[in-house]
């Protein structure tokens, strides 16, 4: 399937071309016969996200109430699979699109930790105190992949602005290799040696604003597979190894089971919805309260410092990453360690 047509789902909506790219490229398509059971949210995992391409599903909600769900239509927005539905039936020439859940939730955690940074003429360590620049391409995302939601935030802090300058080489094909760099500005060429030439150099890339080199170093063997030097002068972000794996460490957050959920709710706590808006709207917990995780900093001013809050999403990572940043601004946060449909008595 063609890229573009992720756009119209939630929360792929907002995601870059590149996340959405790769996306594509993990997609399944079926076409189900009529009748046939696409799925019992009581008895399948929730290890793949499923939407509405065309064609009409029959629905029975998570109350019982009987619903048809066309293609093409607001409700199809969503992934049937969303905790609204109690089971989903294939009802007349179904189109069906399969995206692998923990792919759809990793880049929706890393999509609402981004920002469109102001330029600041003064590169300090916090130029990126507020997430993941947008401009910086998605290729070096799968690189951090590991690192605990609750981390991305610090670790985005230990990048370090290095200017450099034309010719400069930064690292050399063989030699070990102790940082990870994006490039902010300028141009990086990126040759390797070729043995079968007596050693002659080839060119293998030339890199630009918000690509990336030296995943080496975040290995277990950190040596540099190419030579990478500046075309001109520019300004690299550069994360050194040993703050990464510093950083993949969780933190000790209160991740709490259903139960345990709902006890804390009971002793006057309050759900915390921090996916997107409309994601909230489709679906969520009685009461909950929504704060967007990517609007988390600016708006928490509107929660109530004496009340604890536990914070969800489909899975937890987004919870994980919202509560660490509660907890740094002084509240009480705690997380719902699985995908709220696991509460019962959705809205």
């Amino acid at each position: 399937m063609h890229f573009s047509q992720l756009r119209h789902f939630l929360p792929l909506s907002t995601f870059p071309r590149a996340q959405l790219v790769e996306l594509a490229q993990s997609a399944r398509i079926e076409e189900p016969a009529d009748r046939t059971l696409v799925f019992d949210a009581f008895s399948e995992p929730l290890d793949e996200v499923i939407y509405l391409l065309a064609g009409e599903a029959s629905a029975v909600t998570t109350s019982g109430i009987a619903a048809i769900i066309e293609g093409n239509t607001p409700s199809a927005a969503y992934p049937l699979n969303d905790g609204r539905f109690r089971s989903v039936t294939a009802f007349s020439d179904v189109v069906l699109l399969y995206l692998p859940f923990a792919l759809v939730d990793i880049m929706t955690t890393w999509d609402q930790l981004a920002v469109v940074e102001r330029r600041n003429t003064e590169r300090t360590g916090r130029f990126f105190g507020r997430g993941i620049p947008r401009r910086w391409r998605y290729d070096f995302f799968p690189v951090l992949r590991t690192v605990p939601p609750a981390r991305i935030e610090a670790l985005m802090q230990r990048f370090e602005p290095q200017t450099v300058h034309e010719q400069q080489v930064i690292c050399h094909q063989g030699e070990p290799i102790d940082d990870f760099f994006i490039i902010d500005s300028g141009t990086a060429l990126v040759t390797r040696e070729n043995p079968v030439d007596d050693g002659e150099s080839i060119e293998l890339a030339q890199l630009g604003e918000g690509e990336c080199f030296g995943m080496e170093a975040l290995s277990q063997v950190p040596r540099s597979n190419a030579t990478v030097s500046m075309i001109g002068d520019g300004v690299l972000m550069r994360l050194p190894r040993q703050d990464y794996h510093t950083l993949q460490q969780p933190p000790g957050l209160a991740l709490l089971q259903p139960a345990a959920a709902i006890e804390l709710i009971s002793d006057g706590g309050h759900w915390l919805d921090v996916r997107q808006r409309g994601e909230w709207q489709n679906s969520h917990l009685p009461g909950a309260y929504n704060l967007p995780l990517h609007e988390l900093r600016q708006h928490a001013s509107r929660l109530d410092p004496e009340t604890h809050y536990v914070c969800y999403c489909n899975s937890g990572r987004r919870a994980q990453a919202a509560a660490h940043i509660l907890e740094q601004l002084g509240f009480k946060a705690s997380v719902l360690d699985s995908h709220f449909r696991t509460i019962s008595g959705r809205d």
